[in-house]
């Protein structure tokens, strides 16, 4: 079957081998690229707040999405690079299926005084233990390195 033929038995199966080219562009988008650039000079994130429910979002948003409100520019804040593990998984296998030398840990951190939670790469001393309410501080290149992109955050370690 080829992408032109129409299915018609929904038991057959839906995918096919070979290769396919698929080139992806993200783009940051206004409230991203204001908080990537804000990255790049300082050692803390930023956050917005909405003017009606008063719910602080991380990362940015540029409109409430529980009251669809327009986030105006004055309630951009300062939040600190730090925050609670909520989830953790640690990863053996890289994306190509082999084994990785060094195992790595992720996990969803709930940003300190926000509502909101980032992934992030966690680095403890004690990498056998249950990290969950853990708090970690975000590690960020040094200035003079930094790009304005999410790679300036190298990754979260205890506090």
């Amino acid at each position: 079957m080829t992408f032109t033929e129409k299915q018609t038995d929904p038991t057959a199966p839906t995918h096919w081998r070979g290769n396919m080219q698929a080139d992806y562009l993200y783009p940051n988008g206004v409230a991203g690229d204001k908080f990537f650039k804000h990255l790049k000079n300082n050692d803390n994130f930023l956050a917005t707040v909405c003017p009606d429910c008063e719910k602080i979002f991380f990362p940015p948003r540029l409109y409430c999405e529980d009251c669809f409100v327009e986030i105006p520019g004055e309630n951009w804040i300062e939040v600190p690079a730090t925050g609670t593990v909520r989830l953790f998984t640690t990863a053996t296998i890289n994306a190509h299926g082999k084994k990785m030398e060094t195992s790595k840990t992720i996990g969803l951190i709930d940003i300190d005084k926000t509502d909101g939670a980032m992934l992030g790469i966690i680095k403890s001393s004690e990498m056998d233990k249950d990290l969950l309410g853990l708090k970690v501080k975000a590690i960020l290149r040094p200035r003079e390195q930094r790009e304005g992109t999410i790679k300036d955050i190298l990754y979260f370690e205890e506090i």
